[in-house]
């Protein structure tokens, strides 16, 4: 993001600032905050986890291609724990101009995300 850069300096790496960047529109409500339309993600409190899950693999979908242009969007899995009643989404992302890799892994239930770097070796 430009004004990050602007007065944080230049990231470290190309990589954490795609992380960066993904933080900030992930963590973004959708229709707050910025007038962008579709920044961001909807609430999700009163889906069934059907139609969340749904729901969110088209905003991640969405937001990564309209707001992270860096990365390719590989695939985006569901894996289910605790018999199916806790569901996390697993998007791979892979860098345009290299073959790194990251996964972003967001947790329903806790409406929280991480990064986990893929190791190829």
């Amino acid at each position: 993001m430009f004004l990050s850069k602007h007065f944080l300096g230049a990231p470290d790496d190309e990589m954490q600032d795609i992380r960066r960047n993904l933080g900030f529109v992930l963590s973004t409500k959708r229709g707050c905050g910025y007038f962008i339309e579709r920044f961001g993600l909807s609430e999700m409190t009163f889906r069934t986890p059907e139609e969340a899950v749904t729901q969110l693999t088209a905003e991640l979908e969405e937001n990564i291609r309209l707001f992270e242009p860096r990365v390719v969007l590989v695939k985006i899995d569901e894996e289910y724990e605790d018999d199916g009643k806790r569901v996390r989404l697993v998007a791979t992302l892979r860098r345009r101009t290299a073959s790194d890799a990251v996964r972003l892994v967001f947790d329903l239930e806790n409406k929280s995300f991480t990064f986990e770097a893929i190791d190829d070796r």
